[in-house]
């Protein structure tokens, strides 16, 4: 298996020197670069029996309307190293399979959405939070920006922002390769 995703992997979308950069992150950032997140578990590794069972319940009832997007998106997905999609079968004897269901969500003015459902069987909660605390960082973006706007030094001209979506950004940083399976899916049944 980890054989197998490093000859499918292409490239780390962190870059290479990210090491040299002057901020508290950078030696969590280039072990990511070089080795992917890992998804420690608390729980057990789940019995072959219950990840057959879940295997044979499916992915969400969502999927089953949607089976062509889901088969376009998955595709794309695989040609851009983001999944492997493989058979059950060749995963079976992995040491820490879990399986949750995938689901397609609707969205306003928009293509559909792939979703993860991580809570359906405890994956979310089982999981160990291994991030560093101040990592996710949220309610004084704006003061800072504005702040940086206020004091930017007026010699370099006026101050432009841009707002960037990355497309797919999640998947822009590669999962470890030994403890992936813990966040696989089941894809809809043909």
């Amino acid at each position: 298996w980890p054989r197998y995703v490093s000859k499918a992997r292409t490239w780390s979308h962190l870059h290479p020197n990210i090491r040299q950069l002057d901020h508290p992150a950078t030696q969590f950032l280039d072990s990511l670069r070089q080795h992917g997140v890992p998804v420690h578990m608390k729980d057990d590794p789940w019995p072959i029996e219950l990840i057959l069972e879940r295997a044979k319940r499916g992915s969400h009832q969502s999927t089953t309307a949607h089976k062509d997007f889901v088969r376009d998106e998955m595709a794309d997905f695989d040609d851009k190293s983001f999944w492997t999609v493989l058979p059950l079968e060749s995963l079976l004897h992995l040491p820490n399979l879990r399986l949750s269901p995938l689901g397609c969500v609707p969205q306003r003015n928009r293509r559909l959405r792939l979703i993860n459902d991580l809570t359906f069987y405890g994956v979310n909660d089982n999981t160990i939070k291994e991030a560093p605390a101040d990592a996710m960082q949220f309610g004084r973006a704006l003061d800072h920006m504005l702040h940086h706007i206020r004091h930017a030094n007026p010699c370099y001209g006026p101050v432009y922002l841009a707002k960037i979506d990355i497309s797919d950004g999640f998947y822009r940083i590669d999962l470890d390769k030994y403890t992936a399976p813990n966040l696989a899916v089941i894809l809809p049944h043909e």
